[in-house]
């Protein structure tokens, strides 16, 4: 009984020590980041991060968040967080921070340097999204909102989550920058720019116009840690089709002119697009006379979004003409990806070299030095693209079908 009861207190007394707090922080004490910008001026880091002062919590007199833009140098952004402490009076705390934005400058220069500091610490997330400021400081894209969320910070997550309507830029974190990195495979980083648009809040009093808004169409292609260029957002649907990472979005496309019934079933400059219910990318790499051939097959579900060239769908030989105009296009987007990676920038950011690795390792022990260079611009390709059309709306025969014209 003696046992008993002293093992009761020893673990009643082992309970109250293990629910206590320790090494809490009030919020009062916290300057919370939201979104984080880096640049590089006079040799120099220059770190400025989007910070949440949270409400006063007095009953009854509620008061709104702030938001302030903190700005620091050093020679390294563990000590400009810290240098921050010495004209900011709160401590920077990045555990809710969930974008990055690297300066144009800084980007070209190398990152691999720098952001070690993101995984060295403990406070700051592996599912930190990662961009470029194209053509731009980075500092200069934060503070604008032309959303509805509470932060600038809010506003380009926001931006960033929505890639899967289009396909035309990507999402990369942290952790997969890495995963990329260490595997000896080229990264390619979400792009965000400023942009001019006409205003159209009629509440504004004042004749304003334009606004400034945030667009992240587009990719930045890295040489390893260096920023060497960009990809287009047509570029970037066909990169994104080539590496499986289509998730959804859009194909806009002319129908090839036709008859049926002696009427036209198309019209010379109008488009039809077909909205990407599911996508899969196959490549294979096959060597012939030590030529190196690649094979991309994709297999595109769809279903007809919008048509304005006076289609009759319910024609079998116009559904077809449909599939074969939606294939012959993102044929052309993988082409054009395609030409821009071998000729341009000679960097093999599509993975292909991991499939000559995978299937002809001897091979790959030969050429790997000299494959970004020498081999992977020389490489033949051919791009098969299979579309099904699964469902094409309420209307079979629309209303501008009475337009074709007799020939």
């Amino acid at each position: 009984m003696i046992k008993k009861a002293i093992s009761i207190i020893i673990l009643t007394l082992m309970l109250m020590v293990c629910t206590s707090c320790a090494g809490s922080r009030e919020l009062n004490e916290l300057g919370i980041i939201t979104a984080t910008a880096l640049d590089i001026e006079n040799e120099k880091i220059i770190l400025t991060n989007e910070v949440v002062i949270p409400p006063a919590t007095e009953p009854g007199n509620p008061i709104e968040d702030k938001v302030v833009y903190v700005q620091s140098t050093g020679d390294t952004i563990f000590e400009a967080y810290r240098n921050a402490t010495l004209e900011f009076d709160r401590k920077l705390y990045t555990a809710h921070n969930m974008v990055v934005v690297f300066g144009e400058e800084f980007a070209k220069r190398g990152i691999g340097d720098y952001i070690v500091d993101f995984l060295n610490d403990s406070e700051p997330r592996e599912a930190l999204y990662m961009l470029v400021a194209k053509g731009d400081k980075g500092y200069n894209l934060l503070g604008i909102n032309a959303g509805v969320a509470s932060t600038s910070g809010d506003y380009l997550i926001g931006l960033i989550e929505n890639f899967k309507y289009t396909s035309k830029t990507r999402s990369v974190t942290l952790y997969e920058y890495f995963k990329y990195f260490y595997k000896n495979k080229t990264p390619l980083l979400g792009v965000v720019q400023k942009v001019e648009k006409i205003e159209t809040n009629k509440k504004k009093v004042k004749d304003i116009p334009s606004k400034t808004v945030l667009n992240v169409m587009g990719g930045a292609v890295f040489r390893r840690d260096k920023l060497e260029g960009y990809y287009t957002a047509d570029e970037m649907i066909g990169f994104n089709f080539m590496t499986n990472k289509v998730k959804g979005g859009l194909i806009v496309f002319e129908v090839p002119d036709g008859k049926i019934d002696n009427k036209l079933i198309a019209t010379k400059g109008k488009f039809t697009t077909m909205e990407i219910i599911s996508s899969r990318t196959k490549k294979d790499i096959e060597i012939v006379d030590g030529q190196i051939h690649l094979n991309i097959n994709v297999r595109l579900k769809g279903t007809l979004g919008e048509e304005t060239e006076g289609l009759r769908v319910t024609e079998l030989d116009v559904k077809n003409s449909i599939q074969k105009a939606c294939s012959k296009r993102i044929e052309k987007y993988i082409e054009t990806v395609m030409n821009k990676a071998q000729k341009e920038f000679q960097i093999d950011n599509l993975d292909i070299k991991n499939l000559v690795y995978i299937k002809y390792p001897e091979v790959w022990n030969e050429i790997s030095d000299d494959w970004d260079k020498e081999i992977f611009p020389d490489i033949i390709y051919t791009v098969k693209v299979e579309t099904n059309m699964v469902r094409t709306g309420l209307t079979n025969i629309p209303p501008n079908l009475e337009k074709g014209r007799e020939k």
